[in-house]
């Protein structure tokens, strides 16, 4: 990680909005048996089997009408986040099966993709990478759940070395893949990663204006305040610090007009 910016660890949330957190906190689980990790005033956080990043089912503030989650490019396959799965055929006859959407599936020699829609409209990516992809994970289980953690946070970038330079040089990620069209970035020794697809003008605008300024992914630092101070530092500007259900947190805007939030470490028990 650069020097000066040793505070931010990891993706410790992918948030998905939900018009009722306790209505979609029991789908999640009684659907994939994701577990109940932390329950706030308008957020429910939920722990996918053995991953480090939650998914969190976050209500609209008041007066503000619930919008679902879509692809921020429908025909490249590409959602705000996903799902990594073991299993090849990525659940899909099972999906079906209990009345869930799903898109038809794109192989490629790496991985295996599609993309399910959750009962409030939400979609989701699910991924299975092959052996020989960078980022196969084998199964330390003999039977393996059906989703094992959050693999990848999708961002759509209009000028992909322009980006890739200011997450690097403000947020500390740093470059893992880059294949033309789209980088891999880490953060830290996180598990899941960034992946930046180039897109037009015309798809850029939308998928950004989709997202409303609402961020769908967080980061978590070890030192919020030290974090506030650097990017400051850096010319960055960024939002009020805040509480949230104890947690201090507050967002930045990447020059393409992504949102990003940023929230400190918290001890939490699972149950």
């Amino acid at each position: 990680m650069p020097p000066g910016m040793t505070t931010i660890r990891h993706i410790d949330r992918v948030l998905l909005p939900v018009p009722d957190a306790r209505l979609a906190a029991e789908w999640y689980a009684s659907e994939f048996e994701f577990q109940i990790a932390r329950r706030g005033s308008k957020e429910i956080d939920l722990k996918i089997h053995d991953g480090e990043t939650w998914l969190t089912l976050t209500e609209p503030e008041e007066r503000e009408p619930f919008r679902p989650q879509l692809h921020l490019d429908a025909e490249g396959h590409v959602p705000c986040f996903n799902f990594y799965t073991h299993w090849v055929d990525l659940h899909g006859e099972w999906l079906k099966s209990r009345g869930i959407r799903t898109t038809e599936t794109m192989r490629t020699p790496y991985m295996n993709v599609c993309e399910m829609a959750d009962p409030f409209g939400n979609v989701v990516g699910i991924c299975h990478e092959k052996e020989h992809s960078l980022f196969y994970t084998p199964s330390p289980r003999p039977l393996p759940p059906m989703f094992h953690r959050i693999l990848a946070v999708f961002l759509p970038v209009k000028d992909l070395e322009a980006s890739i330079r200011w997450y690097s040089d403000v947020l500390g990620f740093q470059l893992h893949n880059h294949w033309g069209q789209g980088a891999d970035l880490m953060i830290g020794e996180g598990e899941t990663i960034v992946t930046m697809i180039c897109m037009d003008e015309g798809k850029h605008r939308q998928a950004v204006q989709a997202m409303n300024g609402r961020a769908y992914y967080s980061l978590q630092s070890s030192d919020i305040r030290e974090a506030y101070r650097q990017i400051c530092g850096k010319g960055v500007a960024a939002g009020p610090c805040r509480n949230r259900d104890g947690i201090q947190l507050f967002d930045v805007t990447s020059p393409e007009g992504l949102t990003i939030r940023i929230s400190e470490k918290e001890m939490i028990s699972v149950g």
